[in-house]
């Protein structure tokens, strides 16, 4: 992949899964923590493992360096007996991810949390390379490419979809926009299709315009393309929905405070829409 999208990976996705530093219970059951990190291989949702599965998936959880409240290491047995303890709360599943916090001792700080989102990374993009329809994503345009590993990353890299699997063999972003979606459309399912499908859009422009293709490109044009802009310069817009929250007028007032700009929160200013689009360019990325 393009250092570019490697560089926005964790930008483009701790809003969407937020940074867990315990075990918790995704919406499905599975133990998970870190950003949206699936320490869990049953195959079934919302079910108890067999043992084989429970193995396996202790063995992903021991990849992970878990620390005691003290900081002191942990070591199986302790990672073990976490991991039973809340997989054996299925109940709290659909409470989230602080339904957790108070049965778990365990933790795993945030350069933890990174190495391991990174590591998932390379994994799912060399499972990726081996699929055939995949085979030349490495020359794809950047935003094709955090596209994809978006679905990987909700799906697995074995996802089936074979009508966005032809299209994206062929080159044919706009329709791959449209067959990137997944259900159940709601929550940050529903953002994370909004936001595959505005990269795979993208995709098709850099393409169509000869633009650089290990850039990932951003349109400032409405709040969503905005909220991405501020996202990859490293501010805090909340997750990228659309929305013209308080919480994304606080992050263009800090925009404009750090750039010398009248602090009005409005992310169609003008002056600050051309200074996101000349500190983008400044940073290798390309504004349409």
């Amino acid at each position: 992949m393009y250092q570019s999208v490697r560089d926005y990976w964790i930008p483009f996705n701790d809003p969407l899964e937020g940074r867990v530093h315990w075990m918790y219970l995704d919406q499905r059951g599975w133990v998970s923590t870190g950003i949206g990190n699936k320490i869990d291989e049953t195959a079934r949702p919302n079910t108890a493992p067999t043992a084989a599965e429970r193995a396996r998936s202790l063995a992903e959880a021991n990849e992970l360096r878990w620390q005691e409240a003290d900081g002191a290491p942990a070591g199986p047995d302790r990672i073990a007996a976490e991991w039973d303890a809340v997989k054996a709360r299925l109940d709290l599943a659909p409470q989230g991810h602080r339904a957790f916090e108070r049965l778990t001792s365990l933790r795993v700080d945030d350069s933890e949390i990174d190495r391991h989102v990174y590591t998932k990374l390379d994994q799912m993009e060399s499972y990726l390379l081996r699929r055939a329809e995949f085979a030349d994503c490495d020359t794809w345009p950047a935003n094709a490419q955090l596209a994809t590993l978006s679905v990987c990353w909700a799906l697995g890299p074995g996802f089936a979809f074979p009508k966005f699997a032809g299209h994206v063999s062929a080159r044919e972003w706009s329709g791959a926009a449209d067959e990137c979606h997944f259900t159940p459309d709601v929550g940050t399912i529903q953002i994370r299709n909004a936001l595959d499908r505005r990269h795979l859009l993208l995709a098709q422009t850099v393409e169509d315009q000869g633009l650089p293709p290990d850039q990932i490109a951003m349109e400032l044009s409405d709040v969503f393309g905005v909220q991405g802009a501020l996202l990859l310069l490293g501010y805090k817009p909340g997750r990228q929905d659309g929305a013209d929250g308080p919480t994304t007028q606080a992050a263009v007032r800090a925009f404009q405070s750090d750039n010398g700009l009248t602090e009005n929160g409005a992310f169609d200013d003008p002056d600050t829409v051309s200074a996101l689009g000349s500190e983008l360019s400044s940073r290798g990325f390309t504004v349409i």
